[in-house]
């Protein structure tokens, strides 16, 4: 689809704005610290997509920028300290989008190619990329990307290989990876990685086995895992993380069933849920 909304939390209404130039799915959407939004890659109605786009809050309206160096179909996309975007995924490289020239960086190796998989900032400002599959096998490995020498680093692995995980950078400066699907199917097993050591620990599982789900960071710090896709098929169920007890406790249930959907925190406190399929 090309056609886009946006949600005032003030009113709760939800208003059609412009439409993207190109259809897309399975996409990257990014903020930037200019407040525009970066929209990357995905796949359209017959191919992988190479071509990025912008779209530009105070006019409404969306503008293309340079092309990626190659079409990414299921792709990650981090905003480093820099302000500039870390793209990874499909292939065994990474590229930096600058959004002060509006161009792409030659493409950094990386050790591994992999789909599914997660990318998260740490607060060291390095990116830990972790899991996903790779032409059929799924990944317990890891990489650091170092944006000061534009290398990565293979790190040790997790002890469960998974796919379509989530993991969120916790207050403590960990990194907590939940669920996904691997070799034993779906999975409700999680790992934290402590950064100070490099190592991955073995933590309490999720109440449920999940996939293709979100994890949010509370106000109080503890962690919403909202729905995803497990063996009944797509779930409406909810949990909470406490980061100090390492226990996870069930949540209400949201309305729908829905999985590849999207948890976006509001200034508010309240959590946003949208889309997805059911």
């Amino acid at each position: 689809m090309t056609s886009c909304e946006i949600y005032d939390p003030s009113t709760g209404q939800w208003d059609v704005i412009a439409s993207m130039k190109t259809a897309r799915a399975d996409h990257a959407a990014i903020l930037l610290g200019s407040g525009k939004v970066l929209v990357a890659g995905g796949r359209g109605y017959s191919e992988s997509l190479i071509n990025c786009e912008i779209y530009d809050p105070l006019t409404s309206k969306w503008h293309p920028t340079a092309n990626m160096s190659i079409a990414r179909p299921h792709l990650t996309a981090t905003v480093l300290n820099s302000g500039k975007v870390l793209v990874t995924g499909s292939v065994a490289s990474s590229e930096l989008y600058d959004p002060v020239t509006g161009h792409w960086q030659t493409p950094t190796r990386m050790a591994t190619a992999r789909s599914g998989h997660s990318a998260t900032l740490l607060k060291s400002g390095k990116v830990l990329v972790t899991g996903g599959s790779d032409v059929g096998n799924y990944l317990t490995s890891s990489e650091i990307y170092d944006p000061s020498t534009d290398q990565w680093d293979t790190i040790s692995s997790m002890s469960t290989a998974r796919s379509s995980h989530a993991a969120i950078l916790l207050g403590s400066g960990k990194v907590l990876v939940t669920g996904g699907v691997g070799y034993s199917d779906f999975i409700a097993t999680c790992e934290l990685y402590d950064p100070s050591t490099g190592k991955w620990h073995n933590i309490t599982s999720m109440t449920a086995e999940r996939c293709y789900h979100t994890t949010t960071m509370l106000k109080s710090g503890k962690i919403l895992a909202t729905a995803g896709y497990g063996y009944t098929g797509d779930l409406d169920s909810s949990e909470i993380y406490d980061p100090s007890t390492g226990q996870w406790n069930p949540s209400a249930n949201l309305a729908t069933t829905r999985s590849y959907h999207t948890a976006t925190m509001l200034t508010s406190g309240k959590v946003l849920v949208t889309g997805g399929e059911n």
